[in-house]
């Protein structure tokens, strides 16, 4: 159809022309009807000819659309993800990282934001692909695998009595007015010990479920707070203080996963963007604030 001519079809497909009349021939015996008029100079489609053709067309291109699919899917380039994230992580830091995976990929993503305690929930009965969060809950239905890690720091209003301190210590905050996390939190439980067992007692003058919100109080300067150093990002030096706290408080992300369905492909590779993206961001904010002044 093509090219005109057994002979050059022939030549195009690495047969003799022969071959290729017999198979024209055979074809059309189980179509039933005549495919091309032979001439000298070549061979004229016929009418059904024309209609087949147009039928196969169709046929290779779907053939054609489903190779370049599956292509782009081995390639992570095609396909759609959904993720619940923390908050913080979720509308300060992940936006950039997931831009840069996302480009030149027909992937959509899906993106939530809930607490740590709520976003397990999400994965474990809502179908969502990946989960980040840093509650590792007992919770039947999901899997969890570290992310990466970091150190809480301390964060002050400006112009605070500890403002020019290199590093933050437990006892430093005896009887300041403390903004928390909710009771419920486990990321709070583990501060919340830490004090007790340097026999510091705080003042706790609000909790919140959100560590971004509790930023936003200290630099209002309602009081002083311990969290993790991906909730600072967004505010200027001038508008909160950002100190390293000792004694040191390891924070997780975890990488949350439903334990009865595999992950596809591009959402592994997603993962491993946001782990090598979110661990060189996390160096950065850690040596940002590390002691330059009086400890």
């Amino acid at each position: 159809m093509e090219l005109g001519s057994f002979t050059r079809a022939a030549e195009r497909l690495g047969l003799t022309q022969p071959a290729v009349s017999k198979l024209i021939i055979l074809l059309e015996h189980k179509c039933g009807f005549q495919l091309f008029h032979r001439q000298k100079n070549g061979v004229v489609p016929t009418a059904e000819g024309e209609m087949l053709y147009a039928e196969v067309e169709r046929v290779f291109l779907g053939l054609e659309t489903i190779s370049a699919r599956a292509r782009a899917i081995r390639q992570f380039e095609y396909g759609e993800i959904d993720v619940v994230t923390f908050p913080s992580l979720g509308t300060r830091v992940l936006p950039p990282i997931l831009a840069g995976f996302l480009e030149n990929r027909q992937i959509k993503v899906n993106l939530a934001s809930r607490n740590s305690w709520l976003l397990v929930d999400r994965v474990a009965t809502q179908g969502v692909d990946i989960g980040f969060g840093m509650a590792k809950i007992d919770r039947p239905g999901v899997q969890f695998s570290l992310l990466c890690s970091m150190q809480g720091v301390c964060v002050l209003p400006p112009g605070h009595r500890l403002s020019d301190k290199g590093v933050i210590e437990a006892r430093d905050l005896e009887g300041e007015r403390f903004i928390s996390l909710a009771e419920e939190d486990g990321v709070q439980v583990d501060i919340d010990r830490s004090f007790a067992e340097h026999g510091v007692s705080r003042n706790v003058v609000l909790e919140s479920q959100l560590s971004e919100s509790i930023c936003s109080f200290v630099s209002a300067g309602l009081g002083v707070a311990i969290v993790d150093p991906i909730s600072t990002v967004g505010f200027e030096r001038r508008d909160l203080v950002v100190k390293p706290f000792h004694p040191s408080i390891r924070q997780d992300i975890w990488v949350i996963t439903p334990s009865f369905r595999e992950v596809s492909l591009g959402a592994q590779a997603l993962v491993q963007h946001v782990r090598e993206a979110l661990t060189a961001k996390i160096d950065t904010l850690e040596a940002a604030i590390a002691p330059t002044g009086n400890s």
